[in-house]
């Protein structure tokens, strides 16, 4: 991925591995605002501005080191492609998708985000989150809030999560932060995939699907595969009618792609969510 960094703007002119289109709309981030100007993108207490035109990439930030991270500049994702392409299915998919990125987004963000995502739709997913900021989070930049602290949300309690929409999931987030707030989550980075994920299904509110979202997206570990109602559709095209649990389909799909699975999902996922027919 060509780059260059020139005071507080990160310069991209090799778009065929960077759309943000692509990147904002696949199922991994829910923090951003789109408008006629571009995009601002929030991630912690940092934000940065995107601006795309004519096969350009511009962002704008104070933290230029954090969003050359944020958006996996340093990775060759043709390469990635390059691979996945000697697996058949893929080539439609990437063909479509071609400029995802999987982003490296906070953990304990990803964790709360995901715990809230369960049997949710994305603009509601977006509209909880961005109530949450709104009330518990400081104001960054004209139009936007930090992701609460841990410190900070430890302090709300079940009536303030029900406040801002989460319904049933706001005993999961009161309980949850509780635990990641006296340091459940600490050992996580050190820890093998299997091992990472049964310890994040401890967390009320994380099933199997929650745990690999958190683990790609908050860990970029690139062996899990999370299976929601889009992957279900992916894997009845691919392998036609199962009797499998998501459970196993996603152990399936990984030993499959194996250290491509998080990507694998991702340009699938988009594809699937941009042109498959809704019945």
């Amino acid at each position: 991925m060509r780059y260059v960094i020139d005071g507080n703007k990160i310069l991209i002119d090799d778009t065929s591995e960077f759309c943000p289109k692509h990147i904002l709309e696949c199922g991994q981030v829910f923090r951003y605002l789109n408008s006629s100007s571009g995009y601002k993108i929030f991630s912690k207490n940092l934000f940065c501005s995107l601006i795309y035109v004519d096969g350009y990439a511009t962002i704008e930030t104070v933290d230029t080191d954090y969003f050359v991270k944020y958006f996996d500049l340093n990775r060759d994702y043709g390469e990635i492609k390059r691979r996945l392409l000697g697996f058949p299915c893929m080539k439609e998919a990437i063909g479509y998708g071609y400029g995802v990125r999987i982003l490296n987004q906070d953990p304990t963000e990803m964790i709360i985000s995901f715990i809230i995502s369960a049997n949710n739709n994305i603009p509601r997913i977006q509209g909880i989150i961005e109530r949450m900021c709104r009330t518990s989070g400081a104001p960054i930049g004209e139009e936007g809030f930090a992701f609460p602290t841990l410190e900070d949300l430890s302090r709300r309690d079940r009536e303030y999560f029900t406040s801002i929409g989460a319904g049933y999931r706001a005993d999961y987030l009161v309980k949850s932060v509780d635990a990641l707030y006296h340091g459940f989550a600490d050992d996580l980075e050190g820890l093998d995939t299997p091992s990472a994920r049964k310890k994040l299904m401890q967390l009320t509110g994380v099933g199997r699907k929650v745990a690999d979202c958190i683990l790609l997206f908050g860990y970029h570990r690139e062996d899990v595969f999370p299976v929601d109602t889009w992957i279900e559709k992916v894997y009845l095209r691919l392998f036609g009618e199962s009797r499998a649990t998501p459970a196993r389909k996603a152990d399936e799909l990984a030993e499959y792609f194996g250290d491509l699975s998080g990507y694998a999902q991702q340009y699938l996922f988009y594809h699937a969510r941009e042109t498959y027919n809704i019945k």
